[in-house]
């Protein structure tokens, strides 16, 4: 077995669900130091105290000097799984050159210890080269998987100066795809208040969140507010992830607490899909009465966010991932994006970045897999994006 599909089965087999990346962070660090990467360039920042869900550490940030002339380069990858991936097997099938998962109720969690794998594999060319390369970054985040949490409370001031020129973030299939384009999202909490009445006793004199939040999401459902939106106006996507609530069944719902979220790459059409889910939920309420005229009431209240961005195909990192791509054999072309991902902080924090896959297949699902083929891909190919910013690389 070659050294990084060994990284990368040790990876997946440590779990790290969002708020609970320290154990790999504690694995990366000590590979890094055993490649002679020494402990003062390797570094945390306290990102997750800024996260709505707490957390164990911060992202994990090694910096390279360098002393070959050439822009500050940064590679980024996350260190979490979904939370369905605890407990995966992994198992290598070299047969069909592939990582699959031994069990058949969880995810494999190749979203995303591809994508550190594969920054390992380039922290062990660099320190090969013992420092004939341009300044390099390599920042491991948290809490992707629950709304980009570690890349937007990236200590910027810990990657060197000057700020990183270019951003590369390892996650995804591809590795040939460049995206440069990626749509925004707002996460937004519902909370609907009802009334607890019992439900055989004397039902008429409760109100219930759940059949609120029913006919809310019926009728978006019906107008096209609700999975994928096409308006005049816009496009975008809406979408119930968590509905939580209930004390039992002989109780009418008092309460319902629900997490949303809508996607568009336009800012403005995004806020009036949130809006117009507002009207439906605060209309539901107003019309679902107990036997005394009361109504029920909502709350909306916003989650995690980021904006939409679109790099121009003329950008240096755009273009510098286009020559990587030739040099490696790959037919390299630059993508729009509707999946958030680290890039969209990364650019908002002033670091042009493109985002590049790494052979992860059906993230998400209990039948996900790697393809072995397309991790060598990207590992070769991280390399050639080194070379490709120095002088006659």
């Amino acid at each position: 077995m070659d050294r990084s599909i060994d990284d990368l089965m040790q990876l997946l087999s440590i779990e790290g669900p969002p708020g609970g990346e320290a154990a790999v962070a504690r694995f990366l660090s000590q590979e890094l130091q055993a490649i002679g990467v020494p402990a003062e360039k390797i570094a945390h920042d306290h990102a997750y105290q800024q996260s709505e869900y707490g957390g164990e550490t911060g992202n994990l940030i090694v910096r390279y000097d360098g002393t070959r002339p050439g822009p500050h380069l940064m590679f980024s990858a996350h260190m979490d799984t979904i939370p369905t991936a605890v407990g995966c097997r992994s198992r290598l099938d070299e047969a069909n050159e592939r990582i699959v998962n031994e069990r058949k109720d969880t995810a494999l969690g190749g979203d995303n210890r591809t994508g550190c794998a594969v920054l390992l594999a380039l922290a062990h060319e660099l320190s090969r080269r013992e420092g004939a390369h341009p300044p390099v970054t390599l920042v491991f985040f948290i809490q992707e998987e629950v709304g980009l949490i570690g890349s937007r409370g990236l200590d910027v001031a810990k990657l060197g100066r000057p700020m990183p020129d270019m951003g590369f973030n390892v996650d995804g299939a591809a590795p040939g795809n460049f995206i440069t384009a990626v749509i925004g999202t707002e996460r937004f909490t519902i909370d609907v208040t009802g009334k607890a009445a019992h439900a055989g006793a004397s039902p008429g004199e409760g109100i219930s969140a759940a059949v609120i939040a029913a006919h809310a999401i019926a009728g978006l459902s019906h107008d096209g507010w609700h999975g994928r939106i096409e308006k005049e106006d816009g496009r975008g996507t809406a979408n119930v992830g968590i509905l939580r609530g209930g004390q039992g069944s002989n109780v009418v719902m008092p309460t319902l607490h629900i997490l949303a979220e809508a996607r568009s790459h336009d800012a403005a059409f995004r806020r009036k899909i949130v809006a117009t889910w507002h009207e439906h939920f605060t209309r539901a309420a107003r019309q679902l009465t107990d036997r005394y005229g009361q109504s029920g009431a909502i709350q909306f209240h916003p989650g995690p966010q980021y904006q939409a961005f679109a790099l121009a195909d003329s950008e240096p990192v755009a273009q510098t991932a286009l020559a990587a791509a030739q040099a490696t054999g790959l037919t390299g072309r630059l993508t729009s994006d509707d999946g958030g991902m680290d890039a969209n902080w990364l650019v908002a924090h002033g670091i042009p970045t493109v985002t590049f896959g790494a052979g992860q297949r059906q993230i998400h699902t209990t039948s996900e897999w790697i393809d072995l083929a397309d991790f060598r891909r990207a590992c070769r190919l991280i390399v050639a994006i080194v070379d490709a910013v120095l002088p006659n690389g």
